[in-house]
C-alpha cells in the first residue's frame, strides 16, 4: 500500500470516528492482520464495525473473514456492521451481503435501501429499549 492510499484510508477512518463522536460515543480500532475492526460504544451500546476501505462500487469479503467478525461481534456482545466512506459515512447490516461462490459481496448500488447513518443505529436502539 502506497502513503498515498494508506493517508487517504486513515483520513477517512478518522471521518467515521468524528460522525460517532458526534452522538457521544467512542470508536477504538482493534488490530486484526486481515480486517479493519472498530469497537463502538458509550458504556451502554456497543458495536462492531468492519470498515471496508478504499470505497468501491462492490466490495469482496472472504466468508472466513464475515465468520470471524461474526464470532468476535458475539464475543463483545456487540452489534455487527459494516461501515464504508465516500462522501459521507453509509453503515450497512449483515443481511445486505449477497452469497457468492468463494465470498460475500457488499454492491453498493443493490444495497441503497438498506443503507443508513449512525443516528439512525442510535434512534433504533432507544426505541428498543423503550418498548
Amino acid at each position: 500500500m502506497s502513503g498515498v492510499e494508506n493517508f487517504q484510508r486513515i483520513t477517512k477512518i478518522t471521518e467515521i470516528k468524528n460522525e460517532v463522536k458526534e452522538y457521544d460515543f467512542e470508536m477504538r480500532l482493534i488490530r486484526d492482520a486481515e480486517l479493519h475492526l472498530a469497537i463502538v460504544g458509550d458504556g451502554e451500546a456497543l458495536y462492531l464495525l468492519l470498515i471496508l476501505l478504499p470505497y468501491q462500487e462492490k466490495f469482496k469479503i472472504l466468508k472466513r473473514h464475515i465468520w470471524k467478525f461474526k464470532r468476535l461481534a458475539y464475543k463483545f456482545k456487540a452489534r455487527p456492521y459494516l461501515a464504508t466512506y465516500n462522501a459521507m459515512t453509509a453503515f450497512y447490516p449483515l443481511h445486505a451481503l449477497e452469497n457468492a461462490e468463494k465470498c460475500f459481496i457488499l454492491d453498493i448500488e443493490k444495497s441503497k435501501g438498506l443503507m443508513f447513518s449512525f443516528g439512525t443505529i442510535i434512534s433504533e436502539q432507544s426505541q428498543e429499549k423503550l418498548f
